[in-house]
């Protein structure tokens, strides 16, 4: 029971106090918000909820021994635990790629438009290394990674949302557009950067 609490712990964590894109400013590319229909921001979300997930669940023994034999320090190269995180989703997006098309060739043409940006999204990166400097176990850093994606997904849904209705809204023709999309982004961040607990610098 306590591995259940410890993996819904760092899920709910990840996805609301630490979203991805409100609190944190990852994975915030023009393409990924463009986005619009739910349908296809949830086949994404759920595409990047898979590839952070099980990159993190390959990358985090291999962080483990990084930092218990200090590889980093002894082979002189600083950004080594970074490194063999961006292999780990690279070889988890081609091993998927790989396995679709020889297998599951509906998926895999279903999908091939959003494996690409949701592989290199900076959310899935940048996710997993903040669970390893934050020094979760395995089983919480898995959470915070699933978590991460779906707080990921659950934002691009409300920017959608939010956009809809900004489309049916008498905007002045100054703040049309990307102003306007980017004052909704900020008052939402500046929600849950309160949420966390922050305090605004006075």
């Amino acid at each position: 029971m306590t591995y259940i609490s410890e993996f819904l712990i760092a899920a709910f964590t990840a996805a609301i106090l630490q979203n991805a894109v409100f609190a944190r400013g990852l994975g915030a590319s023009g393409e990924t918000l463009a986005l619009n229909k739910p349908r296809g921001i949830l086949r994404f979300g759920a595409f990047l909820i898979y590839i952070i997930t099980l990159s993190a669940a390959l990358a985090w023994p291999l962080n483990y021994l990084l930092r218990l034999y200090r590889l980093s320090s002894r082979l002189g190269i600083r950004y080594l635990s970074s490194i063999t995180t961006l292999l780990c989703i690279c070889l988890v997006f081609a091993l998927t790629y790989v396995v679709t098309r020889a297998w599951l060739p509906r998926l895999h043409y279903a999908l091939r438009p959003l494996a690409l940006p949701a592989a290199l999204n900076t959310a899935v990166l940048g996710a997993i290394l903040l669970a390893f400097s934050s020094g979760y176990g395995y089983l919480k850093t898995c959470g915070f990674a699933f978590g991460s994606g779906a707080g990921y997904t659950l934002a691009l849904l409300l920017i959608s949302e939010g956009r809809k209705r900004i489309a049916l809204s008498d905007v002045p023709r100054a703040f049309r557009g990307l102003p306007v999309a980017l004052i909704y982004i900020g008052i939402l961040s500046l929600a849950i950067y309160g949420l966390i607990g922050h305090q605004l610098p006075t």
